[in-house]
């Protein structure tokens, strides 16, 4: 009898330890394998960093010491003619070792400042002292740190690569690359992880390597997979007109600081010549260096080219770059879906997450991130700017799911990819770390298999809002955790969640109001929000429709300065996510082993049966935890 206990026992025992391998065994450990976007890499002549300058070059040119309000303040108000002559200076020094030839080649030797996959890990990176040319770092790029810690530094992997240069040979060597990381690694596949222009590179990179099956998760963060009509914009033959309060917005989500530097854009507007210094510097300080880069026309949008190669390109001296740009244009970039096919096919999962609400940063009006329309980076049909979809409109492709956002100005039923297309209103371009929610999402689609498509988890809706600190407070539904109120799970689950997402301030929540009456609040008294805490109030409501709510707040250290945010609504009986009462259906066992209170739970009910064993055998037992048990069997 004691034999078979103890055999009983031992089973047990290795069927318990055993779990959390069995754990780690669903979830393969791929490499990560990261690529950046425009800019990001550090390029270098001789082994000597060129381009990007240093944040300390730039502050010391600058004559400050660091990018606060009341610098930039004092800055601004000193701005003359003296101040152009100087920062002219200053930009033709940056701007002037990545001059492109007419063909489209570097006029400098210049390469990325490290490269080679057995070089460019996370592991080899803090190894030699070189963190700092990490691109992005702690801002707009996903932090490769962030990722080591899940999967280990020596399994993720920074592409660097000459961003000027035309997508279809950095695509091969991106191939190359992957090839010498999964040589490096004895993985069969990577993750792939792209932002912004990077997504071009990965892009073409699938184009022609697709079949080759390398791939597991591809996501696509912030995309310019169609081009953006900044890029036409900047090398249109019109005047540049830039939008200072949205481009200093940007600076405040990518410097991640709650500083309102966008504040400072009435000082600018003020001065008179800025106009004439932003033109200047475009046309006789920058494009003279860059206007044949292949990479930037390859950002242009297929509609757009033909207008801006006959404003700046030579049909004889600038001829291969014409024909790098129109090759690309007639492969991938009008083959984005069907590449995506193809990867699927060959047992790659892609994934692309794009942001809206706000016009280009530019002269162009569009839903975008203020560097990427929305029309581009996912395809999606937009209203125009600043208006909605008419009462009428129907859904481009009838897929038997709603893929209209709840504002009623994006359509993505059209678009490249829409099963698995997350849209995250109110977060500026690139920048996913600034936004809890999105670098959640970013780094599920990246690291984990847990996520069918774009309709199967109440975590992840299709359409959400930011909750980055600049945003100051989110709203949202429960049952559907985003702004749409599905009508038919409307019940004790049925409250809306207001969310102080500053990291700084306390806030005071005055009020919620529907413009038409279609959802009511059971608002009681005002409620104090200190950093990160959220408030829930009950909503019912009158009538299925779109809504606007006004919610007014305020700083708790300015109380008597009203703010008032509005955020678009609709209540439906149609909507097509998951809601917060759904049970999750796809529950594997490998989710129920990396449950911890689940694991704690079987352990202590093992616990129990054993003892109670040894009781019938009249042996009493006394042992805390498993490691007890373990050493009591030894």
């Amino acid at each position: 009898m004691l034999k078979k206990i103890l055999a009983v026992t031992m089973a047990a025992v290795m069927i318990f330890t055993a779990i959390p391998l069995v754990s780690a065994a669903r979830r393969n450990i791929y490499p990560v394998v990261m690529v950046s976007g425009f800019g990001a890499t550090t390029l270098a002549i001789d082994g000597e960093a060129v381009f990007p300058p240093s944040m300390d070059k730039i502050t010391d040119a600058l004559g400050i010491e660091e990018f606060t309000t009341e610098s930039l303040s004092l800055l601004i108000s000193k701005f003359s003619e003296d101040t152009v002559a100087e920062l002219s200076k200053l930009v033709k020094e940056i701007i002037e070792p990545v001059r492109m030839n007419a063909d489209g080649t570097s006029y400098y030797d210049v390469e990325p400042i490290v490269s080679g996959a057995e070089n460019t890990s996370l592991e080899a990176f803090t190894d030699n002292d070189m963190l700092a040319y990490v691109p992005y770092t702690g801002s707009e790029f996903v932090d490769m740190e962030m990722i080591g810690d899940e999967i280990g530094d020596n399994n993720v992997f920074s592409f660097m690569y000459d961003w000027r240069l035309d997508y279809d040979q950095t695509a091969d060597q991106l191939k190359e690359y992957i090839d010498d990381v999964l040589e490096l690694t004895g993985a069969e596949r990577v993750n792939l992880y792209s932002i912004s222009q990077g997504s071009l590179v990965v892009g073409q990179y699938l184009y022609k390597y697709a079949e080759l099956g390398q791939t597991h998760n591809v996501v696509f963060d912030t995309p310019v997979l169609g081009g953006t009509s900044f890029a036409t914009d900047c090398l249109a033959k019109r005047n540049l007109k830039l939008k200072l309060n949205y481009v200093l917005a940007i600076v405040s989500d990518v410097l991640h600081t709650e500083l309102d530097l966008a504040s400072l854009s009435g000082l600018l507007e003020s001065i008179e010549i800025i106009p004439e210094a932003i033109e200047y510097g475009r046309t006789d300080l920058i494009l003279p260096a860059i206007y044949s880069c292949p990479a930037f026309h390859q950002m242009v949008p297929i509609s757009d080219f033909p207008a801006i190669k006959r404003a700046r390109l030579d049909p004889v001296k600038n001829a291969a770059v014409i024909s790098m740009v129109e090759r690309f244009q007639r492969g991938f970039m009008s083959n984005i879906t069907e590449t995506f096919e193809r990867a699927t096919e060959a047992g790659s999962v892609v994934s692309i997450k794009a942001s809206t609400g706000f016009p280009l940063c530019t002269n162009t009006n569009e839903y975008s991130d203020l560097i990427v329309d929305m029309e581009y980076s996912c395809g999606a049909i937009c209203a125009p700017y600043g208006r909605t979809f008419s009462e009428n409109y129907v859904q481009a492709v009838d897929t038997g799911k709603n893929h209209i956002s709840p504002d009623r100005t994006i359509d993505i039923s059209a678009g490249y990819w829409p099963d698995r297309t997350w849209v995250l209103n109110g977060l500026t371009h690139g920048a996913p770390e600034w936004c809890p929610d999105s670098l959640a999402l970013l780094m599920d689609l990246l690291l984990t298999d847990k996520i069918k498509d774009a309709y199967s988890h109440h975590e992840y809706p299709q359409f959400f809002e930011t909750a980055a600190p600049t945003a100051k407070v989110k709203f949202n539904f429960e049952n559907t955790n985003c702004s749409f109120l599905y009508a038919e799970a409307i019940g004790d689950e049925s409250s809306v969640k207001v969310t102080n997402t500053s990291k700084q301030d306390t806030i005071i929540l005055a009020g919620l109001s529907s413009s038409t009456g279609a959802v009511s609040f059971d608002y009681g008294s005002i409620e104090f929000l200190a950093p990160g805490q959220s408030a829930y109030v009950p909503v019912t409501a009158e009538t299925l429709k779109n809504d606007v709510v006004t919610l007014t707040y305020m700083n708790s250290e300015k109380p008597a300065e009203p703010i008032t945010k509005e955020f678009a609504i609709c209540v439906t009986d149609e909507y097509s996510g998951a809601v917060k009462t759904d049970v999750k259906t796809e529950t594997t066992v490998g989710d129920l082993l990396d449950n911890f209170e689940l694991k704690s739970f079987i352990f202590n009910v093992l616990i129990r049966v054993i003892k109670s064993l040894f009781a019938r055998m009249g042996i009493d037992i006394n042992f805390g935890d498993l490691g007890d048990l373990i050493g009591m069997i030894k």
